[in-house]
């Protein structure tokens, strides 16, 4: 014991030796680990390797994007030093390429999954390089506003980093008075929120005191507001400061039209304001950051007129529609159509003869269907093997067999609301809602106008028309006047309300020369046909008397006859089995097109089929959502009218006590519906009395539901 004490005393006990030599080590460790191993190593490589994204994460349906919590922006990391922020404003020279795979900072790696950069066998060449972004408004063959200043030929470019920049701004969530809405379970409403961003630069807010710089060329000032409207951006600070083009994508809340997503729209951040949807020139609406490289990694040079010198006249920008030759500077172009919130794609027609091929649409027998400008004034297209004789027929058969008093074929009436004859119109017709080949030729005409989900509270029935020796109906248009606003449903589409803004019409008999029956456009000229030798209608009148055409058949100085006369001098569509002819009602900021006033001219000889089927701008009159003149539901409430006696609202739902219906499916006699298995939620839809709605488990039918007389009704499994 002594022994022990006295070897210690005076010294140091081991375990503070001990102590003392852990200090030490650290201190040189410290002091020696930069000229070793650098501070970051670990960060780098911790980051530079995180687990491969989901299957699903892979493609557009999510634009998610790591970011530090508290802060705004994307920072990257490179291998000559700890961290750097993405640059206020794009650089003007080449843009570093990125790391190697084993070195990729958290933002690169970001870019490789977002983009679709390992899967390809190009190299790992950015699907921006050598591309610059053109920018349309809704139904405008011009351009607005194009990307300046793109680094070409590097393998990152400051289009790929700007999107990610903009993408790190978008709130992981939307959140409004009644939901929310994870981002990465609604994709296509932050990507349009990251992509308006991207191409007018961020304003700052007290949210967010960063600012991103823009891709447009004067962040889109270009692409403003076509309308005057002082209301408009009320629900914005008045647009103050906002880029031009923020103001053209959201209209204000005075003229945002209210559709189905309207609560899952992502507003910009740092501006508040709505954004654009972009489309494609053929209407295909760009949903996701994926969809757009492909988009990129497929556009093209344009071929422009060229200029002597080869530099733009007038300071215009190339693809403007002035005479600068893009083709000088071997960068390709990707077109994008901005669509205002709330508001529907319309085609942007440059000539007539001008083809828009359509290969996302699906018709029978996969043939290819195109778009072939008839008119520009008004908006008139051949839409070529959008339907076939097979379902042609099939449409008349079942017109023909309908035997309910709302849908069978009748004399054809005219007005917003009930049944009202008109001496001018004396064709027939009658209405297929839920049929198989209705439903296919609804949705097909959906996907065709530039719809990436179909809307049932956006189409009317198909109304199957016939028009025998003699009958024919007056110039008219098929936006629906309601200007005094005397009914329940609002149609006032260049503000809040919905109207229709487009019609298909389908033809299904062969009709020659002579035999009338055409459809007629009183505002437009015939196709190819010079100012000089355009025909004057009391010219034309002459011809048609001196012909004898008519003599015996039509009344000199009837309605029918003027009918002929204007079908002989004017804009007509000669119907034959199959043709598809689409046209417009309104123009892109939703005010009613007067130039698309038509008619059907008097059949002169044999029978014509036809049908229509009318797409509105927003939800129509009797579905959820539509919108209201409530100064007339409140008339109509207090004195116990009801605007629609027909129509009935019926519910279908799955109590789920019987497990026999577990996979139960909804038909529409024969039409698939919807699921109604466990589960699954209830399935709303407006119907007619007699309509007959089937269940049915493996393919066979075992409940139907026959829809009676009560407005509103509910049937269960």
């Amino acid at each position: 014991m002594s022994s022990k004490t006295g070897n210690n005393g005076g010294g140091v006990s081991p375990s503070i030796r001990t102590a003392l030599a852990c200090v030490v080590a650290y201190l040189l460790g410290v002091a020696l680990s930069p000229l070793v191993v650098p501070v970051d190593y670990f960060l780098r490589n911790l980051v530079a390797n995180p687990p491969p994204p989901r299957a699903d994460d892979a493609n557009d349906t999510a634009v998610v994007v790591p970011r530090r919590p508290d802060h705004p922006r994307v920072e990257s990391s490179s291998s000559s030093s700890s961290s750097s922020s993405i640059p206020d404003e794009p650089p003007t020279t080449a843009v570093p390429p990125l790391p190697p795979a084993g070195g990729r900072s958290h933002l690169d790696q970001s870019h490789a999954s977002l983009l679709d950069r390992d899967s390809r066998d190009d190299g790992g060449v950015d699907p921006f390089s050598d591309v610059d972004i053109v920018v349309h408004r809704n139904g405008e063959p011009d351009p607005c506003s194009r990307q300046r200043g793109g680094a070409p030929g590097t393998t990152t470019t400051t289009t790929s980093r700007a999107l990610l920049d903009s993408a790190s701004a978008v709130p992981e969530t939307t959140e409004t008075e009644t939901t929310t809405t994870a981002r990465s379970g609604d994709s296509k409403h932050a990507f349009d929120a990251m992509l308006t961003l991207a191409l007018t630069g961020n304003v700052a807010s007290s949210s967010s005191s960063s600012s991103f710089p823009a891709l447009l060329h004067d962040r889109g000032e270009g692409c403003g507001p076509t309308w005057t409207d002082p209301r408009a951006h009320d629900d914005a600070g008045g647009g103050a400061g906002l880029p031009s083009m923020l103001r053209y994508c959201d209209m204000g809340a005075n003229r945002t039209t209210v559709q189905s997503d309207h609560e899952l729209i992502v507003n910009v951040p740092g501006a508040g304001t709505r954004p654009c949807h972009f489309h494609t020139r053929e209407g295909v609406r760009i949903t996701g950051l994926g969809q757009l490289a492909r988009l990129a990694r497929e556009a093209g040079i344009p071929t422009t007129t060229t200029t002597s010198g080869g530099e733009c006249a007038g300071g215009e920008l190339p693809g403007d529609g002035g005479t600068c030759d893009a083709t000088l500077t071997r960068r390709r172009e990707l077109h994008l159509y901005a669509v205002p919130a709330g508001r529907v794609f319309m085609f942007a027609p440059r000539h007539v003869g001008e083809i828009f091929e359509l290969k996302h649409v699906s018709v029978p027998l996969d043939l290819p269907v195109w778009l072939e400008v008839i008119s520009l004034s008004p908006r008139v297209f051949d839409v070529f093997n959008f339907f076939d004789r097979e379902e042609s027929a099939a449409i008349v058969v079942r017109a023909l067999a309908e035997t309910s008093e709302t849908h069978r074929m009748k004399r054809s009436s005219t007005g917003a609301s009930g049944y009202n004859v008109n001496s001018k119109r004396t064709s027939e017709n009658g209405f297929d809602t839920h049929g198989k080949v209705a439903q296919a030729v609804k949705r097909r005409c959906m996907t065709v106008l530039g719809f990436d989900e179909y809307e049932e509270s956006l189409t009317d029935g198909l109304q199957v028309l016939r028009y025998n020796k003699t009958t024919a109906y007056i110039p008219h248009l098929d936006w629906i006047d309601d200007h005094q606003k005397q009914n329940e449903h609002d149609f006032d589409s260049e503000h809040l309300g919905t109207n229709r803004f487009a019609t298909i019409l389908l033809y299904m008999t062969d009709l020659n020369e002579g035999d009338g029956g055409e459809t007629v456009f009183t505002e437009g000229w015939p196709v190819g046909v010079d100012e000089k030798d355009r025909i004057d209608f009391n010219d034309a009148k002459t011809a048609l008397r001196e012909s004898g055409d008519v003599a015996g058949i039509l009344k000199e100085d009837s309605w029918e006859e003027q009918m002929v006369v204007r079908c002989r001098s004017r804009l007509s569509i000669r119907p034959h089995s199959s043709r598809a002819v689409l046209f417009y009602s309104q123009n892109p900021d939703g005010t009613p097109d007067q130039k698309s006033m038509h008619g059907g001219c008097p059949v002169i000889s044999g029978e014509k089929w036809a049908a229509n089927l009318w797409v509105w701008n927003g939800p129509r009159g009797g579905f959820e959502g539509s919108p209201k003149n409530q100064h007339v539901v409140e008339r109509n409430r207090a004195a116990g009218v009801s605007q629609d006696n027909n129509q009935k609202k019926a519910s279908f739902a799955n109590t789920q006590t019987d497990e026999a219906m577990r996979n139960a499916q909804l038909y529409f006699q024969d039409t698939f519906w919807g699921k109604m298995g466990y589960g699954d939620p209830t399935l709303n839809v407006n119907t007619y009395k007699g309509h007959q709605w089937n269940v049915k488990v493996d393919e066979k039918t075992v409940k139907t539901f026959v829809i009676d007389d009560r407005p509103q009704q509910t049937h269960t499994i």
